[in-house]
């Protein structure tokens, strides 16, 4: 019955809307406030479908991300991770069916009524579980505890056993629970890790080239693994966990003098070319020593008679025919060169530069280029519009005017892989409050690599990169934005793809990235929330 009533609500106010206009063929016509070929918004819309997966395959293990109807990158990777392991199309996509699908597997795994068993009898499911939850307590990679006994969890058996010294099987039994018990048990309680701590690690582990594709300030099997490595590496005790010693060990392997050469990243590459050729498979000639490479300069540096650290040292490089002191001292980088600037001294936005506004309404006042965005109201005679104009939005992408989510103004010119960004803002306190910025890819203004400012977060200054396959979070770190003072922001990226900004000369982030390799078509200003001022802003590149 009350689907029935919802379709005819549904059905009620898209009669309401023809009959008032709402979608006349001005208003429904696609892209209505943007002109052929100029850049575009793109804003991401929630849906009950995705929101109703995201909850069951988080029930189920599989890691959505947040329960909030969005499809990111992590929703997607679940998605085909499910699909991968019930046989199903990888696509990443939400759909219906899917959701039938979940919820049945869910449903299945629902325990029937309790059968009684002998005495001192465990289930497999539960067996498993606990295995993969004492693994997890053990530093292993395994996954998520499901009583799926899937190859990622025999590996993390086998390498437990392969550690211990016990029979690697990689089958699970009470006897190896027990004895992963006992081990949990002999082991001190580590102190709390904060998400600071964490942030730091992770920065700099990616830094030296391991596989971390997030700095987030949390835990995960990545890290972990990363961690892990490292440690091997070291030649010191593998737990895979973080902690303050540990960053400090990573911080002052920076600081200490080096006896070895410093090796560029041509070097590296050709490093990586001649172990290819050799046979020992280092991925490929990027000149970033990840996981593969190290793997392979370890291996090398054993059949040579080295300590195998994956490091390439003076030694490594002789063997491998590759000569430092004949290589050209690397040139000092071009200077950076102003694309943009503007301080609004002349109190028009619209010239020299001419900024162009694609979404809401700019104006400037308190020293700066101002916008405000508040959230739809809740007063009661505001009800009707805001439930018509959301259900234009999702039947017919229509926008009902006065209901922009979003004030956005941008500078189309072109910016090279290689910029600075050095912006003052300054906005107001509310919780939703959230501003986005940078220089944008392709035609989609909120493409590229952006840096956002969102209230809500625990971290509220990330550095994203946005494409088509969704948003993630490159690294994030804490600042109070919103307190109504002005900030100075500077944000550069170098030509090895390492990004570093700093508030007010206080370095906040510190991470290499180089998924985007073309250059940016312009810089955007996006208002997400609340009400922001640009002080002043400069884009500068290097050619």
């Amino acid at each position: 019955m009350s689907e029935f009533r919802a379709i005819c609500w549904s059905t009620a106010l898209l009669g309401c809307a023809v009959a008032f206009g709402f979608c006349s063929p001005v208003l429904a016509q696609p892209g209505t406030g943007f002109p052929s070929g100029e850049p575009r918004l793109l804003i991401a819309q929630t849906s009950g479908t995705v929101l109703e997966l995201q909850r069951e395959l988080n029930r189920l293990g599989y890691g959505a991300g947040p329960e909030d109807g969005l499809m990111g990158a992590r929703t997607r990777e679940a998605i085909e991770a499910y699909q991968r392991e019930h046989d199903l199309l990888v696509d990443g996509r939400a759909s219906g069916a899917l959701l039938s699908h979940v919820r049945a597997t869910a449903q299945a795994r629902t325990p029937a009524a309790p059968v009684p068993l002998p005495p001192g009898f465990v289930p497999v499911s539960q067996l498993v579980a606990d295995i993969q939850e004492a693994l997890r307590s053990l530093g292993y990679d395994a996954p998520a505890p499901s009583g799926r006994l899937t190859e990622a969890t025999r590996d993390a058996i086998r390498a437990y056993e392969a550690d211990r010294g016990l029979l690697v099987s990689g089958e699970p039994s009470a006897e190896l629970l027990e004895h992963m018990r006992r081990r949990i048990a002999d082991q001190q309680p580590a102190p709390a890790v904060d998400a600071d701590t964490i942030a730091g690690i992770q920065a700099e582990l990616r830094r030296r080239g391991y596989a971390i594709a997030v700095v987030s300030g949390r835990m995960d099997t990545q890290t972990r693994e990363a961690i892990r490595e490292y440690q091997q590496g070291r030649g010191v005790p593998v737990t895979g966990k973080p902690s303050p010693a540990l960053l400090a060990e990573l911080r002052a392997a920076d600081a200490e003098p080096i006896t070895d050469p410093v090796v560029t990243r041509d070097q590296r590459a050709a490093a990586q070319r001649i172990l290819n050729a050799r046979g020992y498979g280092a991925g490929p000639p990027d000149g970033v020593l990840g996981p593969r490479s190290r793997d392979a300069i370890r291996t090398f540096q054993a059949d040579h008679d080295l300590p195998p650290t994956g490091e390439l040292t003076s030694r490594t490089l002789e063997l491998l025919g590759i000569d430092v002191a004949s290589e050209v001292p690397v040139a000092e980088p071009r200077p950076f060169r102003v694309r943009v600037h503007d301080a609004f001294a002349d109190g028009d936005y619209t010239r020299d530069p001419a900024w162009r506004v694609a979404s809401g309404q700019f104006e400037v006042r308190g020293g700066g280029l101002t916008s405000v965005i508040v959230p739809p109201s809740a007063r009661p005679e505001d009800i009707g519009r805001q439930l018509l104009g959301g259900l234009l939005q999702q039947q017919l992408g229509i926008t009902i005017p006065g209901q922009e989510s979003a004030a956005v103004a941008y500078l189309p010119t072109r910016i090279t892989q290689e910029f600075r960004v050095t912006a003052v803002v300054s906005g107001s306190a509310e919780s939703f409050g959230h501003i986005d910025l940078g220089p944008y890819a392709s035609d989609i203004l909120n493409h590229g690599y952006r840096l956002s400012y969102r209230a809500s977060q625990t971290r509220p200054l990330q550095l994203l990169l946005v494409d088509e396959s969704g948003t993630s979070v490159i690294a994030s770190a804490r600042l109070d934005a919103a307190s109504g003072r002005s900030h100075r922001l500077v944000w550069e990226r170098d030509g090895d793809g390492r990004m570093r900004v700093s508030s007010d000369g206080e370095m906040l982030i510190d991470v290499v990235d180089r998924n985007l390799e073309s250059d940016f078509e312009g810089f955007s200003l996006i208002n997400g929330g609340g009400e922001w001022t640009l002080h002043e802003v400069t884009v500068e590149d290097r050619r």
